[in-house]
């Protein structure tokens, strides 16, 4: 610290430095004590007015442009833009849910089971025409059965003959009459079924005609052949030998 200098020193009288050891050999230094009493004396400025044209913005203009320029350069880090994007985004991904959950997945389901009813529909149709065809086809048998089995059951005429010799074999009678017309008519009657049948004319004491459906050679076969036809031909046929 510099050596604060005495008022009674002679300004014209050199410093000795051997004499004056508080000094550490640096050069003194003069100050004043500062007067707290003095008012400060603040720096006025004026502002200053320039003429600018009107082409030429102002200073304020030009710092107000540069500030906005400023500004809109700091926000093109946080642009709306990202934010529009994945909104936009979100609502499509929305739309195609939509449209495939409730528009795509039922139109498919629709046409599965529309088709899943038309095969099930053609086929019951084809079972239905193949049960009708299994039907005409069991009729158009059925009948052609029936008209084989009348052109079978069609039987010939029966024959009828008349005996004139004694033949000395055994006959069934069906029926008798003293008039040969009776008994023939009997005879054709018996012949529309089929029937064959012999005529016995009258002999020895007989005065009546006969009529035989079967024969035998001897009397025991040709009983049991009239048994055996008596529930077609009724308890009055017999037997005769002629």
């Amino acid at each position: 610290m510099a050596r604060k200098k005495n008022a009674n020193d002679d300004p014209d009288q050199p410093d000795n430095a051997e004499n004056g050891d508080d000094t550490f050999g640096l050069p003194e230094i003069e100050y004043e004590p500062l007067k707290r009493d003095e008012p400060v004396q603040t720096e006025q400025t004026t502002e200053r007015t320039t003429y600018q044209s009107p082409e030429q913005p102002t200073y304020r203009e030009q710092v107000h442009t540069e500030y906005t320029n400023t500004y809109d350069y700091d926000d093109e880090g946080s642009s709306p833009w990202p934010k529009i994007f994945a909104v936009l985004a979100i609502l499509a991904l929305a739309g195609a849910a939509y449209w495939y959950f409730g528009k795509y997945q039922p139109a498919q389901r629709a046409e599965k089971e529309r088709q899943e009813l038309a095969e099930k529909e053609a086929r019951e149709k084809k079972a239905r025409e193949e049960r009708l065809a299994a039907e005409e086809n069991a009729r158009l048998d059925a009948e052609r059965r029936r008209a084989d089995s009348l052109a079978n059951i069609t039987t010939k005429e029966g024959s009828i003959e008349t005996l004139s010799d004694r033949t000395r074999r055994y006959y069934v009678v069906v029926a008798s009459a003293i008039d040969g017309d009776l008994i023939m008519d009997h005879a054709k009657r018996l012949s529309a079924k089929g029937v064959s049948t012999k005529i016995i004319p009258p002999f020895g004491k007989h005065k009546f005609y006969r009529l035989a459906i079967a024969e035998g050679d001897n009397y025991t076969d040709t009983q049991a052949t009239a048994d055996g036809m008596k529930a077609e031909y009724g308890e009055g046929i017999w037997v005769i030998r002629y």
